[in-house]
């Protein structure tokens, strides 16, 4: 029994070593291949921690606590990436998820803001006025549903408070919606929405409502609720849900189009909707937006094949647009996005299909790593290879400094098929 016993720590701690975590002072084994998943995954899932611990960087003498790089080729923090790789961290080592979201507060601005990225090259991040996809409260709160660390949910709070407040001042409307800053600010750069192709043109966004950005701030809020109320802060948390509610029925009453039956974006200068179907439409139903009438015809869009339920699914444009192209944000998936989309199908209580989605979405990100032997930055919604994507063709500079394909090795946020296994087993 003794021998065992220590077969199974070397076993164990073998396993460990193979994901490079020992010498970087993670705790715990990384999550196991659920049983209800196909065997021929095991690579595929082993390989995705293992390049999950490569793009973590341990404290030095210049930059205090842990803090994730999506890729090697990305030398800095980002925002909403943290948000989402702290997601895949949550399943396997709760104290690196909180120490990737403590990084990130600790150059928090005085007037609230938190920046879009803290580089490496700098012991500061550069002087910008853009923040990225506020997610972070959100973030924080599903970390704390598995720590229960309390005290940390305590040290949180009021850094997550001060980015609600600026948020609230430097980002919304008259009207009560929010905007985004620039194209690079939502994260989607080059999404056809408010950009083109090479990224040549960009529209100003400070003339749009963005339903991405207006629904990321009611998730924010409903986060902000909750632990509000678990801290026993019970008008905060009672004005968070009176803020949460009146953007609700905002974004219900000014951004959702009965003629397409869809969310859009509101251009005020045509005071019209931006009718272009992408991924960007389907963030109300993360944040619990839409009534169950609404919900059900955005997952009958979402179950698709002509539109979101292709091979990979989640394009970020839908498939049968005309506009749809293999470009960055303009069709390929990306599996932030559709990590969302399938957290949104199943808050509405379509357990099947969210479990569907989810596999399919894993198998289709396994599958590319067996064809092209790594994990991508995005994915072809028709094909489990990158032959056909592109990265802002025409974009001269784009192609110099990171290449014409999506970026290998980039366990920032397609790290979370291996979170939806553990999520959706």
């Amino acid at each position: 029994m003794r021998w065992l016993l220590v077969l199974t720590l070397l076993t164990g701690m073998a396993h460990a070593k193979s994901v490079g975590c020992l010498h970087k002072g993670v705790e715990n084994l990384p999550p196991t291949l659920p049983s209800s998943a196909p065997q021929e995954w095991q690579s595929a899932f082993d390989d995705t921690h293992r390049l999950l611990c490569k793009n973590l960087r341990t404290p030095d003498a210049f930059f205090r606590g842990y803090r994730a790089r999506p890729a090697t080729v990305f030398r800095a923090a980002y925002l909403w990436d943290t948000a989402f790789i702290t997601q895949i961290w949550r399943h396997w080592d709760t104290r690196i998820a909180q120490e990737l979201l403590d990084y990130i507060f600790r150059y928090q601005k005085k007037n609230g803001l938190i920046h879009h990225a803290i580089a490496e090259i700098l012991v500061k991040p550069w002087p910008q006025r853009a923040t990225q996809p506020p997610l972070l409260s959100w973030a924080a709160w599903r970390i704390f549903e598995k720590s229960q660390d309390r005290t940390w949910l305590e040290s949180a709070y009021p850094k997550l408070k001060k980015y609600q407040d600026w948020l609230r001042l430097e980002r919304r409307h008259p009207d009560g919606l929010y905007f985004w800053h620039d194209p690079y600010e939502s994260g989607i750069d080059n999404s056809p929405r408010f950009a083109n192709r090479d990224e040549s043109f960009f529209d100003d966004t400070r003339q749009m409502a963005a339903v991405d950005m207006s629904s990321y701030i009611v998730l924010s809020l409903e986060a902000m609720e909750n632990i509000a109320e678990e801290l026993g802060f019970d008008d905060d948390a009672r004005a968070f849900h009176h803020e949460r509610e009146t953007l609700k029925a905002t974004i219900n009453a000014r951004l959702w189009d009965a003629v397409t039956g869809s969310y859009h974006d509101w251009d005020y200068r045509k005071e019209d909707f931006i009718r272009i179907h992408t991924v960007s439409d389907l963030t109300p139903l993360v944040a619990g937006i839409p009534n169950q009438a609404q919900a059900a015809l955005i997952v009958s869009r979402i179950m698709d094949p002509a539109k979101y339920n292709t091979l990979i699914p989640f394009p970020s444009v839908a498939r049968d647009e005309a506009i749809f192209v293999k470009d960055m944000w303009r069709g390929p998936v990306w599996i932030n996005m559709a990590y969302l989309g399938i957290l949104g199908v199943d808050r509405y209580g379509y357990k099947t299909e969210a479990r569907e989605l989810a596999h399919r979405l894993a198998g289709g990100v396994y599958a590319t790593w067996e064809t092209e032997g790594s994990i991508f930055e995005f994915y072809d919604p028709d094909r489990t290879d990158i032959h056909e994507l592109h990265r802002k063709k025409g974009n001269w500079w784009k192609k110099l400094t990171l290449g014409s394909k999506p970026v290998k090795g980039f366990v920032g946020w397609s790290g979370l098929v291996n979170a939806l296994l553990q999520e959706f087993p």
